[in-house]
């Protein structure tokens, strides 16, 4: 039977323009496409010609593509399908497969990862996004947000070769979006006549796959400067409770994480260590379990890294425009969106990658509606149930509690059947895994503390059960006590309180030896471990805020929480002894500090004021409340002791946010991206901590300002000091919808309470 199907577009664009027939087609089974006879006689270029010699370079790239498949790194020499692929040095991301990808992250050299824009300061572009005035669908912004390369090689000449980021898996699908061009009114379309439409969906594409490649670096790149810029001081094996390697005094020499080329250190040592944790989950994760961990820790970064604003003008301006502003709005609501339902939808998968991803997560802030009006105490309450971190921790104790009974029948000969063959577990037996596993541990203990007394709500983990098990035995006082195992006559394993005084031993010891106390100037690396050693003290203030806290709702004696107001002062006395004098030497030289060293003391003393501010305020609840010692409270009504130090810290918050503001170091602009390089504290990976610090100042200060007696000798202070917070939560503002709010309303109630003293 004859087809009777009408045979459309079978002309080249030459004869279809001239209204002539073309014969190229009646050609096509005999000869495949070839030049037609019109073409061939007027020398004209035939589209036919050129799709054939399309088709034939699309063949030859296929074939080549499958090579280098064959020998991925780390892999075996079998042939991968046909979505894996050997990423190219020209910015090309492809699909990898979560088994390639654990094989590169073992195999290959991934220390360090940079990116090939033309000059270091040129990286927070959306290229292909910034000429865009209306908002993107949601279909647009599921690809321009997640496609993230697994692993690239590209260099910045003024930072050295660099090396590829290699922590998370992309999706294997991405869609494409159609040309929003396509359509737009007012445009010619005969001018596109001569143009074959694969040339144009080719072009296309490609010009969506770079955009969303540049894109994806700037948000890796955030991620970088900030969330492990900030860990590479904060959590060390030197300073990490749970280390094998934590020493008393801490090494002087040069530490590779704290020089100009620092890595992503903790991604990579999380998948590295979930890839051979089966023995502590009890099993292996299955195929989509896998890709599910895979997904859910690239979700969470580029959540985490989506909240800072790209195009921000410089200065005090802090004007993003609008078409602009409401792009990037989208992409953070919507990215946020996604990495939270794929955490909720992931609670089952014991993974170490799921729970790293639900850390970043927490410390993700959610969009807000700023044209809510809301009070100031409402908006430093909404948080939220930390479901995310609490869901880390648990899961983080889980996993410990397996390695510590692992360890503890390893160390018992007697609890090992011996006819059984012994298989050592790679956890236990690596040095590196248990120090990895303890990192992550002390990690969600840190941020657990500081959430728990931010909030005055309860801590996931206990004091007892975030101990230190020691199968070695410590230095007894009474030698009697203790067997030379580490377990004591009672048949208990001993254990080393974290929160007693573990971490104001270091300082001590220091003197002991002759040492003086660092002050600026000095070394670059002896400035980097005043700051590193420092940070286990400031949580070890917040865990006694806790503990005191804990006690007022428990409803203690007033013996046993006075017992604790005095350990909490002992620290409060050690860090004023050991770490105060260094800390006032970077606020008044901060625009001489290395870059790195700014971002780490601003962050470090933001977050200890508002400790002892929050000490203040709980202190005060027990005077108030008669729940203490009355002799002490008299004591300290008489000295005004709560009222000096919380006005003290409150100044101390604002001539830290003086310091960043005024004092902008150049080199900041060479070693951060251009979203969190104008100001130190941009780097804060945590906004909320410093929304809470910034906010408390400024509030003090306010209430401050009409004191009787006070008005011609402070209340300028005062207003400069609040001004100087307020400015501080405009530009966190950019990346904090709670900043900005903050910033607003702090800003109202400065002025009203000016119009009241007037």
């Amino acid at each position: 039977m004859e087809d009777t199907r009408r045979r459309q577009l079978h002309s080249c664009d030459p004869c279809r323009k001239g209204k002539r027939r073309c014969d190229a087609p009646k050609n096509r089974k005999d000869s495949g496409f070839s030049l037609c006879s019109n073409c061939k006689r007027w020398k004209k270029e035939c589209t036919f010609d050129w799709v054939s010699s399309k088709r034939v370079d699309s063949l030859g790239a296929r074939r080549k593509a499958k090579i280098p498949a064959m020998n991925k790194p780390g892999g075996d020499d079998t042939p991968g399908d046909e979505n894996s692929y050997e990423l190219p040095h020209d910015f090309q991301w492809h699909p990898v497969d979560p088994v390639d990808l654990d094989d590169t992250l073992t195999s290959g050299d991934i220390s360090n990862f940079a990116f090939a824009f033309p000059s270091p300061a040129q990286g927070a572009a959306f290229d292909g996004s910034e000429g865009s005035s209306s908002s993107p669908d949601k279909s647009d912004l599921f690809p321009w947000g997640l496609d993230i390369p697994v692993n690239w090689q590209t260099s910045v000449a003024s930072r050295g070769p660099q090396k590829g980021f290699t922590g998370v898996e992309p999706q294997p699908d991405f869609y494409d979006p159609p040309s929003k061009y396509s359509s737009a009114p007012g445009v010619d379309r005969r001018s596109n006549q001569g143009i074959p439409p694969s040339f144009c969906i080719s072009s296309e594409k490609a010009a969506n796959q770079f955009a969303r490649s540049t894109m994806t670096r700037n948000l890796i790149r955030i991620y970088h400067d900030s969330m492990e810029n900030a860990l590479s001081c904060w959590l060390t094996e030197h300073n990490c409770p749970y280390s094998d390697s934590i020493s008393t005094i801490l090494p002087t020499g040069e530490r590779k994480e704290w020089g100009p080329n620092w890595s992503n250190r903790m991604c990579i040592r999380v998948c590295q260590l979930d890839r051979v944790s089966s023995s502590i989950r009890g099993r292996h994760l299955s195929v989509e379990e896998d890709r599910t961990a895979a997904r859910v820790l690239h979700l969470a970064i580029i959540a985490f890294a989506s909240q800072w604003t790209q195009h921000a003008a410089k200065g005090t301006g802090l004007s993003v425009p609008e078409p602009i502003s409401r792009d990037e709005r989208s992409i953070r609501e919507y990215v946020w969106n996604e990495a939270r339902h794929a955490l909720e939808h992931s609670t089952r998968v014991p993974s170490f990658r799921v729970i790293f991803a639900n850390i970043i997560f927490s410390l993700t802030q959610s969009p807000l509606d700023h044209s809510q009006d809301i009070g100031l105490s409402q908006l430093l309450e909404n948080d939220g149930a930390p479901t995310f971190l609490e869901a880390a921790n648990r899961q983080l104790y889980t996993f410990r509690h397996k390695g510590s009974t692992g360890s503890t029948l390893a160390d018992d000969p007697e609890s090992l059947n011996a006819s059984e063959p012994t298989q050592l577990d790679p956890i236990l037996a690596s040095q590196e895994y248990r120090s990895t596993l303890g990192l992550l541990f002390w990690l969600g203990i840190m941020f657990d503390t500081l959430s728990a007394a931010m909030y005055q709500r309860p801590l996931v983990v206990s004091d007892e059960d975030s101990q230190i098990s020691s199968g070695s035995p410590a230095v007894p006082e009474v030698e009697d006590e203790l067997e030379l195992s580490g377990i004591s006559q009672n048949g208990t394993r001993m254990k080393k309180d974290v929160w007693d005084d573990f971490f104001l031993h270091p300082s001590a010891e220091r003197d002991d030896l002759g040492q003086i106390h660092v002050r600026w100037p000095c070394s670059y690396e002896e400035a980097a471990a005043v700051l590193s050693e420092a940070t286990p003290v400031k949580v070890l203030l917040y865990r006694r805020v806790t503990q005191l806290q804990t006690l007022v709702y428990r409803g203690a004696s007033c013996d046993k929480l006075e017992e604790i107001i005095q350990k909490t002062l002992l620290v409060y006395q050690h860090w004023n002894y050991s770490y105060q004098r260094f800390m006032l030497d970077c606020v008044e030289n901060h625009e001489f500090l290395p870059s790195r060293i700014q971002s780490w003391y601003v962050i470090l003393d933001g977050h200890w004021h508002l400790s002892i501010m929050l000490l203040a305020d709980t202190i005060e609840g027990i005077d108030k409340g008669r729940l203490g010692s009355e002799s002490e409270r008299e004591a300290r009504k008489a000295t005004d002791f709560v009222s000096t130090l919380r006005t003290e810290h409150a100044f101390a918050v604002g001539g830290l946010a003086r310091a960043s503001l005024q004092g902008q170091n150049p080199s900041m602009f060479a070693n951060f991206h251009d979203s969190l390089n104008e100001v130190a504290f941009l780097v804060e990976p945590w906004t909320v901590v410093l929304i809470h610090s910034f906010a408390k100042a400024a509030h003090i200060s306010v209430e401050s300002l009409n004191l009787p007696g006070e008005q011609s000798v402070l209340a300028d202070s005062f207003k400069q000091n609040c001004e100087f917070c307020i400015c501080a939560l405009q530009y966190l503002g950019r990346k904090s919808d709670m900043a900005f709010m903050v910033a607003r309303n702090l800003s109202r109630s400065l002025s009203l309470k000016l119009a009241q003293m007037a």
